[in-house]
């Protein structure tokens, strides 16, 4: 597929076939009024928090299988587009109490968009940053009045990326909702997104030195032009809630699965101070797939007793899910430098036959939630999981015996109203999660070790001082395998992680017109096992920070309340940059800046937005877990668009 702009032709043609109809108001999208706490949630395109659906208290959710559609069970392959979802909830803490069966790591949770009773068209033109540009057409269609309706999205984007690789990216989605009886809900969804061409990024290993390279301009794309990413990524399924008279029913079944068509990856060999290079290696790869069948039925109870309320649930989550990979090839192109643009002559590599492995898990649940009014809140989960993992190497003196696990998995958590406005929170989670992947400069890439069993301690304090305000406070104890490359860059299990830290919400109102999302957490992340007793890793895992912040604001201007100026704040302190923690990357701290102006045409909202991201254009280096160096974004400029029609 070649690259192609989005034209105002395609455009035009694409209005021009749909009905005067959207899947929600992209003019009222605004996560900082909408969020309730700052530990990640995200509202259309716009995600603020200290946590994401990626990153939660030094892990992630993605990586661990801890995903939800809907509040049931989802096994992601490829992750859903904002055609498809409203938004996204991390539910850690004391917004976990009352979540059937919580998770070590945190649950992120995926939010379906709705088709409405009203015909409606939104539409949204976006330019920036980094060169990017897209356009975004969401249309919703009543079929039978509040009954039944369709939804339809479409979106073209010229992706831009921090390190000004581009691509083109088209994404569709079609939604139904169909409420054949009072209380009874099916939601059938189907989501495709093509990548074409998505340039990658180079990845910097410093391998002569325990020091960090001298900065560098980040204008302008670095790597090599078919260094680059063409895939499909495709999730479809139905959501189905019923509130019978007798029981509460909730089903979900999902289909996710990606198709690497081609895939490429920069790797810098041995950086020096100078920004010397001594091998420049493409690994080249293609013909993977990842697929997976899950899903969850659920069944509820519920009585009331006089000021106490009890709910009973009867859960089975299942997956079937089936990957393709291996055999990855690799072009050495001897001696570069960082920071300048080295392009050489497009290479191939023949890829080898490919490994397949075969995951099967049937999970049976029973939990229990009890409210009292005015006193508190207990929930109690045991799951009883049966996980086999199969695994076909294409080397047949390679034989990987299969993997089986059936723990008995519990839950506990618990809250009790001091006050009205006061509360105090506590829980205790076993669970049975995905190990990480083998990342692409491991010898292993792509190889993903079996389940591992982790465990979450958490307890906190809840305040609500005004009317949609309210501050979190609170503590966290995780404990998982650790895993990452080995001297022979083998990712295996190099012993055992231990996350402990400290966690700070403040989310609401603060005053008429000003709005205020603040998160704080502090992190003490150790590993520990032979590994560490040896030295040849340091206790401190790589990439650990001891602390993230974030603040988001935006103040509704009282002379011209069609205005909102917004600023975020985001700071990191120092991080572990390398295995035996010889090498640390500073703090860091940046600022971005915004308006948002709200008017009519023709009777039709309309919402304009301005940002400017990292304002003072501050450099510093991220690493990646296992201890690559990339450089982070540059001051970039973003306008959109957005009309409800």
């Amino acid at each position: 597929m070649t690259n192609q702009p989005f034209s105002a032709a395609y455009l035009a043609l694409v209005l021009a076939v749909l009905p005067t109809a959207a899947f929600a108001q992209r003019t009222n999208d605004n996560a900082v009024k909408k969020a309730e706490d700052a530990f990640g949630s995200s509202v259309g395109d716009e995600q603020i928090g200290i946590y994401n659906a990626n990153l939660v208290r030094g892990f992630s959710p993605v990586a661990a299988g801890n995903l939800r559609i809907e509040g049931l069970y989802f096994d992601q392959q490829a992750r859903p587009i904002d055609r498809l979802m409203a938004g996204t909830v991390i539910h850690v803490g004391i917004s976990a109490q009352g979540y059937p069966f919580p998770a070590p790591t945190g649950i992120a949770d995926y939010r379906l968009r709705r088709p409405g009773d009203k015909p409606l068209t939104s539409i949204n033109l976006s330019a920036g940053p980094w060169g990017a540009y897209g356009a975004e057409i969401d249309t919703q269609m009543p079929l039978d009045g509040a009954n039944a309706g369709l939804a339809f999205g479409v979106a073209r984007y010229r992706d831009g990326q921090p390190h000004h690789g581009a691509g083109d990216l088209t994404s569709v989605a079609l939604l139904g909702r169909f409420a054949p009886a009072p209380n009874v809900e099916i939601l059938p969804f189907w989501s495709q997104m093509r990548m074409a061409g998505e340039q990658s990024q180079s990845l910097i290993f410093t391998t002569t030195g325990d020091f960090l390279p001298a900065q560098i301009t980040r204008d302008r794309f670095l790597g090599q032009k078919w260094s680059d990413y063409t895939g499909t990524l495709a999730n479809y399924g139905v959501v189905t809630k019923a509130q019978l008279p007798a029981f509460d029913v909730s089903l979900g079944v999902f289909r996710s699965q990606v198709t690497v068509d081609e895939d490429h990856i920069d790797l810098l060999f041995g950086t020096d101070r100078t920004g010397h290079v001594a091998n420049r290696v493409v690994v080249v790869d293609g013909g993977n797939r990842y697929g997976s069948t899950s899903g969850e039925l659920r069944l509820s109870r519920s009585f009331v007793e006089g000021p106490r309320r009890h709910k009973f649930i009867l859960s089975l989550r299942g997956r079937d899910q089936q990957r393709l990979y291996g055999g990855a090839g690799s072009v050495s192109l001897g001696q570069s430098q960082i920071g300048v643009q080295d392009f050489r002559p497009e290479q191939t590599a023949p890829i080898g036959p490919k490994t397949r492995d075969h995951v099967t898990q049937k999970t049976l649940g029973f939990g229990y939630e009890g409210r009292w009014a005015g006193f508190g809140e207990m929930s109690l989960g045991l799951q009883k999981t049966d996980y086999t993992k199969t695994v076909l190497s294409p080397d047949p003196l390679r034989l990987v015996p299969q993997t089986k696990d059936r723990p008995w998995l519990m839950s506990a958590t618990g809250a009790i109203y001091l006050t009205d406005k006061l509360a105090t929170y506590a829980g205790y989670t076993r669970g049975l999660e995905e190990s990480p992947v083998a990342p692409p400069e491991a010898a292993n890439r792509n190889e993903a070790p079996p389940a591992i069993r982790t465990t979450q301690k958490e307890a906190g304090v809840r305040w609500k001082p005004a009317a949609g305000v309210s501050a979190v406070v609170g503590y966290f104890d995780i404990q998982k395998p650790y895993f990452n490359l080995d001297a022979a860059q083998q990712f295996r299990q190099l012993g055992q992680v231990r996350n402990r830290g400290f966690e700070v919400s403040v989310a609401g109102p603060l005053a008429k017109g000003l709005y205020l999302v603040a998160g704080n957490v502090w992190l003490d992340a150790r590993v520990s096992g032979e590994e560490v007793v040896s030295g040849r890793i340091s206790s401190r895992p790589i990439g650990a920070f001891r602390r993230h912040t974030i603040a988001s604001l935006e103040y509704q201007l009282p002379q011209i309340p069609s205005v909102s100026l917004t600023a975020g704040f985001e700071s990191t302190s120092g991080r572990t940059a390398n295995a035996q923690d010889t090498l640390r990357i500073p703090a860091r701290s940046v600022l971005h800046l915004g308006t948002r102006y709200k008017f009519h045409i023709d009777g039709k909202p309309v919402l304009l937005r301005a940002n400017v991201q990292n304002v003072f254009n501050t450099f510093g280096w991220a690493v990646g877990g296992t201890g690559f160096l990339i450089p982070n974004g540059s001051r970039r400029y973003s306008l959109s668009l957005a009309a409800d029609i």
